[in-house]
């Protein structure tokens, strides 16, 4: 599911930014932009980060950022961003970033499986972490769907 939602729009490189929520307008504008998800999704993010934390960052550098799928979810999406120079959250630092819009639960668990897989792959997160090739990530995510059989 990831290389088909993943595309030239939603795949973002040698982002400049400054702070996490300016990462996250600018890696969720792409699936505004194509009717995904609505701007008060991006509020619902921000929201639940002040009120929870930093729980976002799953593993070293690396954000998963997500809302609520009635705060302005149209259809299953996701970007991803790689930043030129890291951002913070707190004392996590962020070197690449999903924007992921889930319509219901079911969706959204489908989703944070499906990157959970990959993130059991070390090769994967040291090509999110050096901003490697945008066809060696989307090798690394057909790879892991072939494994297990996603479609």
């Amino acid at each position: 599911m990831l290389t088909f939602l993943l595309d030239d729009q939603t795949f973002l490189t040698d982002v400049v930014c400054d702070t996490w929520q300016e990462l996250v307008d600018i890696a969720a504008a792409p699936l505004i932009g194509k009717g995904a998800i609505e701007p008060s999704y991006l509020g619902s993010i921000k929201e639940t980060i002040d009120t929870y934390g930093s729980y976002m960052i799953l593993v070293d550098d690396i954000a998963f950022f997500h809302g609520r799928p009635e705060s302005g979810v149209h259809e299953i999406s996701i970007s991803l961003a790689l930043l030129r120079q890291p951002v913070y959250l707190g004392d996590k630092r962020i070197l690449a970033a999903f924007v992921f819009a889930a319509i219901d639960k079911t969706s959204h668990r489908d989703l944070l499986r499906e990157l959970a897989w990959n993130l059991e792959d070390d090769d994967f997160l040291e090509l999110l972490r050096t901003h490697g090739s945008r066809e060696d990530i989307l090798q690394k995510l057909k790879e892991t769907e072939e494994k297990h059989e996603i479609s």
